[in-house]
């Protein structure tokens, strides 16, 4: 009887510490959620949402710890232009402290020119802002915004103006370091043409030796050209106001013996009292790079048309042959460094494959564009905008 009573005393007294605990407990998952309720389904519910809230925020530090890994930059604002989120690469460049967020953009950023290119671009939905430098660096700015917010993204373009920089400078070096010994090749392979007059193995000889140096000649220049026109202390652009046909004239007579050589025609559709306002220097090479390659690539005995005519923004320059024309899968890329339409023909007649990339950079130097209309058998048609 007496261990009977004991253990009722006992199971009793473990069932009390068990009733206790799950009371503590449940008291502490109401702390836990916020709630006062005892009902199963709202504290189970709330729980739910707890861990779903939990999950949100560990997803979103683990996302803030990539971005920050990032070596771009990232800035989010409300409508307003108040920032909700930088990282850290956009911190750094733009000065922007620690207690950032709720600010508004202008209170936080140190860079006034990025502020104005904010500014300037808030009501739009896609701006880039090109090659800019902030400290030391070269970026590339894009602003998009949509109704819930607007961002601000920072490319970091450092190491790739880095490299086009190598490029241009190993190039424009190398380039120069050509020209004296070809320019005294060249003068040998005269005296060797003199000295050898009459045997005609040797001057044949000599003749495609002198081919190749006038080819190599050409090439450089044409790189010496290219690297100047890329870099911005290279060509200054000068603006004046010049007469388009007497320096289409003087274009002519550069390119006479070629055109005679080929017996291709040139006609000017341009009268003497059209003023052009651009850079005459850049203009020329640009024409006489159009006008030379519509010589070469033209049939024998073919024809060069030069016109003119005026838009509201442009006067447009027009170089027409009647050469064999260009197929339509080339187009896209005539204007590319060394592409030949026809690799053969085009060594042949002593083309670098640099001409066209020349007018194109020349053409975007004065703020103009240049396009190419062209049907195999017809002929090629370039025509060149200038900026009135």
């Amino acid at each position: 009887m007496l261990a009977l009573t004991f253990l009722l005393i006992t199971l009793s007294v473990a069932l009390t510490v068990v009733v206790i605990r799950f009371l503590l407990f449940k008291r502490r998952i109401r702390e836990a959620v916020g709630v006062e309720s005892d009902d199963p389904n709202l504290i189970a519910k709330l729980i739910a949402e707890k861990a779903k809230k939990q999950d949100v925020r560990e997803k979103t530090r683990l996302l803030s710890q990539a971005l920050n890994l990032l070596h771009e930059g990232l800035l989010i604002m409300d409508p307003y232009g108040r920032i909700v989120y930088t990282n850290r690469f956009a911190r750094s460049l733009l000065d922007i402290g620690d207690n950032y967020i709720g600010k508004y953009y202008y209170q936080v950023i140190s860079d006034l020119d990025v502020i104005s290119f904010i500014n300037s671009s808030f009501d739009s939905k896609y701006r880039i802002w090109d090659n800019q430098r902030i400290k030391d660096r070269f970026v590339q700015i894009v602003f998009a915004s949509n109704m819930d917010e607007k961002v601000l993204l920072i490319h970091d373009l450092t190491q790739i103006k880095r490299y086009e920089n190598l490029k241009k400078d190993f190039i424009a070096n190398v380039s120069h370091e050509f020209k004296t010994p070809v320019a005294t090749l060249k003068l040998l392979m005269e005296t060797l043409e003199d000295e050898c007059r009459g045997n005609k193995t040797a001057e044949e000889f000599i003749r495609k030796a002198s081919d190749r140096v006038n080819y190599m000649e050409q090439l450089i220049q044409d790189l010496i050209t290219l690297s100047m026109l890329e870099t911005s202390k290279g060509v200054t652009v000068k603006p004046s106001e010049f007469s388009l046909r007497e320096l289409l004239d003087q274009v002519k007579e550069d390119v006479d013996l070629l055109a005679r050589q080929k017996r291709v025609k040139i006609e000017l559709k341009v009268s003497g009292d059209v003023k052009v306002k651009s850079d005459r220097k850049i203009i020329q090479i640009v024409l006489k790079n159009l006008i030379d390659n519509a010589i070469k690539y033209n049939f024998k005995g073919g024809k060069v048309t030069i016109g003119y005519s005026r838009l509201p923004k442009d006067h447009v320059i027009s170089i027409c042959d009647t050469g064999p024309g260009i197929p339509k899968s080339h187009l896209p890329f005539i204007f590319e460094r060394f592409y030949r339409v026809d690799k053969s023909r085009s060594r042949k007649l002593g083309g670098t494959g640099l001409g066209l990339s020349i007018v194109k950079l020349a053409v975007e130097k004065v703020d103009g564009r240049v396009i190419v209309e062209s049907e195999v058998g017809k002929g090629s048609c370039f025509k060149v905008f200038i900026p009135v």
